[in-house]
This record gives structure tokens, C-alpha cells and sequence, in this order.
């Protein structure tokens, strides 16, 4: 069992202690958060207030980081919002304004007015529509110079979208307590889910837990010794392992000790893209209820293929078996 520790109290804090090991939640988030300190997805669960919201909006961040299918659902919105606009101020400037084709054969005056805009936007120029008079020609010179720097600013968020080296790893959806040489060792396993290569790729496995001491509550941190913490290359599947001994926090801890302390265990992997050179990171957390005791994992390397190609089914990550611990 782990001894109990008196932290530092840490001024007004009413009674909180603070481990220096905390790896920046701060003690008062740490103690009093109710919800896990690390979502699944890498997100924190804290939110800043006080401040205006478009101060803390950086859209830049908020295009690049969105999904591809928000982000071309923004992108078509944003270029429909941009003509209905434009062919509104055309069809105010009334029925002459746009001459060419007629409006019987283009659904209507709006509806014309509408394509007049797309073509403009575009910079398609058909030649079937012009404009006609200041007031229509000022609109459409405005409309080309927005076009202009739209078109400009989304084509440099797709290629900064393209561009930017993500880690996209496989996480084990449970994290495992499984027998290890002739003791017991927890453990998750992790996949490259794309084509991409990774080099040097370093695991970091803290654990956290409420624990009461002399000077009041606080949230203990410490970092978990692994087995093997780095491997230089990473082209099928990596189980990383963090032996049970004596040294470790969690020697002798049952799992009705884990949930009456609330651990939480947080995952950090870091490694570097081949293609662009950089490095990139994932990071992911599980809880006790995503603990399972006296498991292991399933083998999930096909045999050889007739080319002696050995290939991993990332698909089957998650399984395991269940076998007994020893005592």
C-alpha cells in the first residue's frame, strides 16, 4: 500500500495541499474537478471564463484543429453565405441592373442575380450576364476583392491542414492488469493508425490520485516506471508496460483502491514524423472503470503472407483475454 504523504498546504487553498510533481492542473483543479483531467480525445476539462468570447477565439486554431467534414461544411457555407449576399445587392439594384441572359430562362430575377454572383466570385465569366450602371459595377468590384482574399484564405487553411504533422496512435480502450514475470504489470497497447512512418517514440505514464494527509487533501502525482519507455522504430504495434513492484504506487492496490481514490492514469507519446520531420504528439488518459484486472491482450499479428510480409489488424487492438493474476 502507498504511504500516505503530507503535501505542502498551499496558500489559500482552504485546507487543498499541492504536490510538486503536478504536472500544471494546479491543486484546486486537481482536487476539486469532479470529471477526469484528461479526456480520451487529449482535451482538458477546463474552461476559461471572464474574458470577451471573440478574445478568446483564435479562428486560425479553430480551422486548422476541426474535422474535415465541419470544415468543408464551413468553407461551402461561407462561399454560399458570400453570393446570397452579393446577388441580394444585385437584385436590390432592381430588374436592369443585369442584362444578357434573360431572367425567365434563369428561374428569375434572383436566380440570375445569384449566378451573376457566382460567376463573379469565381471569376468564371461567362460573358452571358454584365452589369449595368455604377451602383452594380461598385458591388462587383467589392464582391471580386472579397472573392479575392477568400479564395486566398482557404486555399492557405487547406494546404496548412494538409501540411501539418498530426500523430493519429490507436489507444487500447482498456488499460490492463495482466500477469508479468512471475508478478503483475499494468499495461495498454498502441497502433499507428496511418502509412505515415514514426521514429523514436517515447512513452510518459503518470498516474494521479486524491490522497489525505496531515495538512489537509491533495492530488499526488507521479510518473510510472516502464519497462521499455522509448523505441526508436514503430512500424506495427507497441504494448507498453509498467511493472508492478514494491517501488511502484501501485503495488498491492486492489480496484476498489483505485476507484476510492480516484486515479487516473495519463498517457503521453511523442514521437517524430519521417515525413516532415517534426515531431508530433497524442496523449489520452484512462480511469479505473477503463481498468480491467487479471487480462491480457490477444495477439493481433497475422502470420506472414506469401511475400513473408508480416502485417499487424489494428482493428482487433482493444482485445484481450481474461486470465488469473498471481497472488
Amino acid at each position: 500500500m502507498t504511504e500516505t504523504i503530507n503535501f505542502p498546504t498551499v496558500p489559500g487553498s482552504a485546507g487543498r495541499v499541492e504536490d510538486k510533481g503536478d504536472l500544471g492542473f494546479g491543486s484546486i483543479v486537481a482536487t476539486d474537478s469532479a470529471e477526469r483531467l484528461l479526456n480520451k480525445d487529449g482535451s482538458f476539462n477546463v474552461r476559461r471564463v471572464g474574458i470577451g468570447w471573440l478574445e478568446s477565439q483564435s479562428f486560425y486554431h479553430i480551422a486548422l484543429t476541426m474535422s474535415w467534414p465541419r470544415f468543408l461544411w464551413t468553407v461551402a457555407g461561407w462561399y454560399l453565405s458570400l453570393n446570397v449576399l452579393f446577388a441580394f445587392a444585385f437584385w436590390l439594384c432592381g430588374v436592369g441592373a443585369l442584362v444578357g441572359a434573360s431572367a425567365a430562362d434563369m428561374g428569375g430575377v434572383a436566380w440570375r442575380a445569384f449566378f451573376f454572383s457566382v460567376e463573379t466570385f469565381a471569376t468564371i465569366g461567362y460573358g452571358e450576364i454584365s452589369p449595368v450602371g455604377v451602383l452594380p459595377h461598385m458591388i462587383m468590384v467589392l464582391e471580386s476583392f472579397v472573392a479575392l482574399l477568400s479564395q486566398a484564405l482557404i486555399t492557405g487553411l487547406l494546404f496548412a491542414r494538409f501540411s501539418r504533422p498530426t500523430a493519429a496512435l490507436a489507444f487500447s480502450h482498456n488499460l490492463l492488469v495482466s500477469p508479468f514475470r512471475g508478478g503483475r504489470a499494468m499495461m495498454f497497447r498502441i497502433a499507428n493508425k496511418r502509412n505515415n512512418q514514426l521514429i523514436d517514440l517515447e512513452a510518459r505514464v503518470t498516474c494521479s490520485w486524491v490522497e489525505r494527509g496531515a495538512a489537509g487533501i491533495g492530488r499526488k502525482f507521479q510518473q510510472l516506471t516502464l519497462d521499455r519507455a522509448r523505441v526508436l522504430f514503430f512500424p506495427l504495434a507497441w504494448t507498453i508496460v509498467h511493472p508492478i513492484t514494491e517501488d511502484s504506487p501501485l503495488f498491492g492496490l486492489t480496484d476498489a483502491d483505485l476507484r476510492a481514490r480516484n486515479f487516473e492514469f495519463l498517457i503521453v507519446v511523442s514521437g517524430t514524423d519521417e515525413t516532415f520531420s517534426q515531431q508530433v504528439h497524442t496523449r489520452t488518459s484512462y480511469r479505473p472503470e477503463e481498468v480491467a484486472w487479471g487480462a491480457k491482450f490477444r495477439n493481433i499479428f497475422n502470420p506472414p503472407d506469401a511475400h513473408g510480409h508480416l502485417s499487424v489488424n489494428v482493428g482487433r487492438i482493444d482485445e484481450y483475454d481474461v486470465v488469473e493474476l498471481p497472488a
